[in-house]
């Protein structure tokens, strides 16, 4: 099951609700309607904060965590880096065609920055991080040698997996890697 944040995809785009609580209860919302137990949830980009975040407080109904080229860090967002984000074009396609201006305008409002590093050795599921490792990438890795070591040192079960064609955007830039890795996870985790 995939779903959609608030001011992305076909999910509706309200004035405020933009910090990590409102993503968070975003989805409550969505486990409690489909009625999940004993699932991974993954996350890709600032998506992966929600999941970090959301797996934190909820890893006993939970199998897994799949984080994609995240920091445990769910930022605030300074006006440089809503400038960046709504005039990118990523591969002939603009970013707003998948994220809403208002949306981004609304975390650039209300999202305040949530360092999750020292509840990493709460975790007790298994964490899968996915790093992109290619500099030359058009949107470089979130993640530095200082940050994999940081999950690797404090999440007790964590399981690094690096891909060395993608810099942030491994969905994309190495797909079928990607797709292989998560069927991996999956596969593993249910086992």
């Amino acid at each position: 099951m995939a779903f959609s944040f608030r001011g992305r995809g076909l999910s509706s785009t309200p004035d405020t609700g933009y910090d990590l609580e409102d993503h968070l209860s975003d989805i409550e919302a969505v486990v409690n309607h489909s009625l999940l137990t004993n699932y991974i949830v993954l996350g890709f980009s600032r998506g992966a904060a929600y999941a970090l975040g959301w797996s934190l407080r909820h890893q006993d109904q939970m199998r897994g965590l799949i984080l994609v080229d995240q920091p445990p860090v769910h930022r605030a967002m300074s006006l440089e880096t809503l400038e960046f984000w709504s005039s990118l074009v990523y591969q002939q396609v603009p970013l707003l065609n998948y994220i809403r201006r208002e949306a981004l305008q609304g975390m650039g409002r209300e999202a305040r920055e949530v360092d999750f590093s020292a509840q990493l050795p709460q975790l007790a599921i298994p964490v899968t991080l996915f790093a992109g490792r290619n500099p030359e990438s058009m949107i470089p890795s979130d993640i530095s040698d200082e940050v994999m070591e940081k999950y690797r040192t404090l999440v007790p079960c964590c399981t690094v997996v690096e891909f060395t064609q993608s810099g942030h955007m491994i969905p994309d830039e190495e797909q079928a890697k990607y797709i292989a890795e998560v069927e991996r996870c999956m596969s593993e985790t249910f086992r």
